[in-house]
């Protein structure tokens, strides 16, 4: 019954908010958006992204019409020149929010206007329903995150000229635009400085049903978009800022939210009250954790434009200072040095700090990455294992590889490629005894063996006098990882268990991400 409630609130906010917008008419269907420009590309026109149209709305204002083959249609970019030109400009990536468009920060929200005076170029992509995830929509799949962190950026690199340093690349958004804000930076806490919320839900697993009608808008089914919260909590973990705070350490955090009234007397506005108390319970996580934040919860205020409007504008104001510290952090020069860090995920395949990690698993999980530096590193977790390090390491030297786990301890020599990088394969818990067809037999095997820790440790190789085996690795003649006749450690005997594992993964279990 509660949450039958709850999703008929939502969807009447939604719809209240849509028909609101829609009755300006500056907010035209989907199917308008991009029909003046014919039918969607195919074939080979299809694989890569491009810009199908563009044109010049002001002397800063662009908007472009671009394919995408994350979401296999043709969607709207907004770009805002920077106010104060520079040879090389930081960039903000601004959201808009559930039943709004790409247009909505500039004809609502005064983006324009408030960035006159700052050095940023402004990005404003579409984004849907809202949903900032990955969705399954009949037999397509619109994958949103791809289309935010790997098309747009590409795009932008071919069109503007931007600095890429993290600290001026910037994330800001209202209401689910803000949720995608703080779970994109969560996700690549290496890529960005800065992440600022207005508005928003951060803990998906406490507003389930919003979520869930979002998702419904763009024309999935229900309960389809992160699956069902007891069954899929992974899922939902993996992609809820709240369960991977952690990894926001060091970048410069800012959210804010309206009480839900501007006068005491007033009807409330449920929705911004109940963001209002998620933002207080994502402060509390943040002193938790130690990570320095600014989080504003406003004595009034709806869930509207007006607020958003303000919000943006203080965010701007405040920017310039408060970005000083994140020098200072872990995910400083020293890390991409060799120096200690860790990592919290649901990805089976992830890119942080130049390492590159890929899972073999059949059921979704979050991974623990940890006390990740040139002496090695941690794995938490089932399934198997594929991790290349950065460039860390001097070339052709040899070091001493010891891995300890659930299964055993195995201890090898390893020589550094051509580019320093060194290249480890294992096991971790319980990978031969993964439920091949997940069901009511096998639900005990759905925490089995997450919380078990695979460590790797990396140290040169000493010189034995009296062979001459050593660092140098001249003479060496211990067991070498690439040595295909050494099955134990032969990365080509375990890539091909992996391989064979991601095949059963993608298989059985039509969530991973």
């Amino acid at each position: 019954m509660r949450r039958s409630l709850i999703i008929a609130m939502g969807a009447r906010a939604i719809r209240t908010l849509t028909a609101a917008r829609a009755q300006r008419g500056r907010y035209p269907a989907l199917e308008q958006n991009s029909a003046f420009l014919g039918p969607e590309p195919r074939g080979k026109d299809a694989q890569t992204w491009h810009i199908r149209d563009k044109r010049k709305l002001s002397p800063r204002l662009r908007e472009f019409f671009i394919y995408s083959p994350a979401l296999g249609r043709t969607v709207g970019v907004r770009v805002l020149l920077p106010g104060i030109p520079a040879e090389v400009s930081p960039v903000i990536h601004l959201f808009h929010g559930g039943g709004d468009d790409f247009r909505s920060w500039t004809d609502f929200g005064s983006a324009e206007e408030l960035t006159l005076e700052t050095p940023y170029l402004v990005v404003m992509p579409d984004g849907g329903a809202g949903t900032y995830s990955r969705l399954a929509v009949g037999s397509e799949v619109h994958d949103w995150p791809r289309f935010h962190t790997e098309e747009i950026p590409a795009f932008l690199k071919a069109n503007f000229s931007v600095d890429w340093a993290p600290a001026n690349q910037l994330l800001a958004g209202l209401s689910m635009g803000g949720y995608g804000t703080m779970k994109y930076a969560a996700w690549h806490p290496d890529r960005f400085g800065a992440a600022a919320a207005f508005s928003s839900p951060l803990d998906p697993l406490s507003t389930v049903p919003a979520f869930d009608i979002i998702a419904m808008r763009e024309g999935a089914r229900s309960m389809t978009l992160f699956g069902d919260p007891v069954a899929d909590r992974s899922e939902w973990l993996a992609n809820s800022p709240y369960a991977l705070a952690e990894n926001l350490f060091g970048l410069d955090l800012w959210f804010s939210a309206g009480s839900g009234s501007l006068e005491e007397s007033k009807d409330r506005d449920l929705l911004e009250s109940m963001i209002n108390s998620q933002g207080e319970r994502f402060s509390a996580r943040l002193n938790g954790l130690g990570i320095r934040h600014s989080w504003f919860p406003r004595t009034s205020g709806l869930h509207n434009w007006s607020s958003w409007e303000r919000e943006l504008g203080a965010w701007l104001t405040t920017l310039g200072r408060r970005r000083n510290y994140a020098s200072s952090d872990r995910r400083g020069p020293g890390v991409a040095d060799g120096s200690e860090f860790s990592y919290l995920t649901g990805h089976a395949l992830f890119d942080i700090h130049g390492w590159r990690v890929e899972i073999s698993r059949r059921r979704a999980q979050i991974v623990r990455f940890d006390a990740v530096s040139a002496a090695g590193f941690s794995l938490s977790g089932t399934g198997s294992f594929r991790v290349r390090t950065p460039g860390l390491f001097e070339p052709k030297r040899r070091y001493d590889i010891t891995v300890s786990g659930p299964s055993g301890d195995n201890a090898y020599q390893q020589r550094a490629d051509k580019k320093g990088r060194l290249t480890f394969t294992g096991r971790l818990a319980a990978a031969m005894h993964d439920p091949i067809i997940p069901g009511r037999r096998t639900q005990h095997f759905t925490t089995l063996g997450q919380d078990e820790v695979t460590t790797v440790r990396i140290a040169s190789a000493p010189v034995d006098a009296d062979t001459g085996v050593g660092a140098d690795g001249d003479h060496a003649s211990a067991v070498d990882v690439s040595d295909p006749a050494q099955p134990e450690s032969a990365d080509d005997v375990l890539g091909a268990y992996i391989e064979s594992g991601r095949d059963a993964a993608a298989a059985d279990s039509p969530t991973e991400r």
